[in-house]
């Protein structure tokens, strides 16, 4: 997993190469989802531009802030070091909810979504190269090119906060990265206009861009990934670790985020009787992961139909199949959420 001081990096390069290329703020770009390692089994697909274009977003995020902008952005205050900033921001923060409206979200998420298309997080968990996990990330940024990433390498150098080294793989710059407070350096590089792809190591990355977005994945990944649909927000799917191999076939999961939320997820097992067993193991974990959720919820009527549809989601055996489905209304939302004082 990267490092919050490189996710950081990243984000203030997207930032200002924006700021660089605004009339390319609408493009459309290529997919990042061809740039995956050898022989992956397990592919994560985050539709950035369908998420920023969601109502539900586009209503919800000014009532969110209206109830709980100020104290939010009071709080965090309290940690900023510098007077200045930290009085700025306890300063901006009664104002929140005049600046944050639906037409202001709106014109903010139409930007974004021209802006940072897709994020795609792929691997290899079979196969490890040189005693790493064969991980690959890739972020479908439309206004990305490797001519603007090289104007920026004298600004990140000189800031003395990171070393960078370059390397060129097949007419391709590979960027060494490491932040001063990271143990270990990343790899990145913008192999075609519009994506940049990183991996944890070099010898994975290089793989990965000599395949020229044509590497083999598993036949099973390839027919699950087949199902993924662009309406879908989060798609997910994934072939059983290998030490689960004699119990596990595969997973897939999609969640939706647009005028409604829905979601689903169906795990393949090796027989009925894994089945049931995972499907017992799934209410469980289920249960503990969102009871904090489910107990903030309840405290908070604005918050009552998402609690209500958490509470609902049950994993339902059919054969060797288990399938788990979450449905929430984005009106429900809405109007819990004016209704609230």
């Amino acid at each position: 997993m990267l490092k919050r001081s490189k996710l950081s990096l990243i984000a203030v390069m997207c930032v200002a190469l924006l700021s660089l290329q605004p009339s390319l703020a609408l493009a459309q770009g290529p997919s990042p989802d061809k740039y995956l390692p050898e022989g992956a089994d397990m592919v994560v697909q985050l539709n950035l531009n369908q998420l920023m274009g969601s109502t539900l977003l586009q209503k919800g995020i000014p009532l969110v802030v209206k109830k709980y902008g100020e104290d939010v952005m009071n709080m965090v205050s309290n940690f900023v070091p510098d007077d200045n900033a930290k009085k700025m921001m306890q300063d901006l923060a009664p104002e929140l909810k005049n600046k944050v409206t639906e037409e202001a979200v709106s014109q903010m998420m139409t930007m974004a979504k021209g802006f940072v298309k897709e994020f795609v997080f792929s691997a290899n968990m079979k196969e490890e190269v040189n005693g790493a996990p064969q991980i690959v990330m890739s972020l479908g940024i439309p206004v990305l090119t490797a001519a603007t990433v090289d104007q920026f390498l004298p600004l990140i150098q000189g800031s003395g906060q990171m070393d960078v080294k370059t390397h060129e793989v097949d007419g391709v710059t590979v960027y060494e990265m490491k932040p001063n407070t990271a143990p270990a350096a990343f790899f990145m590089a913008v192999p075609e206009d519009g994506i940049m792809v990183m991996s944890i190591t070099k010898d994975i990355l290089v793989k990965t861009l000599k395949s020229k977005g044509k590497a083999k994945v598993d036949p099973k990944l390839a027919e699950l990934l087949s199902q993924r649909k662009n309406s879908y927000t989060l798609f997910v799917a994934s072939l059983a670790p290998k030490n689960k191999a004699d119990e596990l076939k595969h997973f897939v999961a999609n969640l939706t985020i647009d005028k409604d939320i829905n979601g689903s997820a169906m795990m393949v097992c090796v027989d009925a009787d894994k089945a049931k067993e995972h499907a017992k193991e799934a209410n469980e974990t289920f249960e503990s992961a969102v009871a904090t959720i489910v107990g903030f919820a309840d405290d908070h009527p604005e918050l009552k139909p998402i609690s209500e549809a958490l509470k609902k989601v049950k994993a339902e055996v059919n054969g060797s199949t288990i399938n788990m489905k979450l449905s929430i209304k984005g009106d429900d939302i809405i109007n819990a959420m004016k209704a609230s004082k």
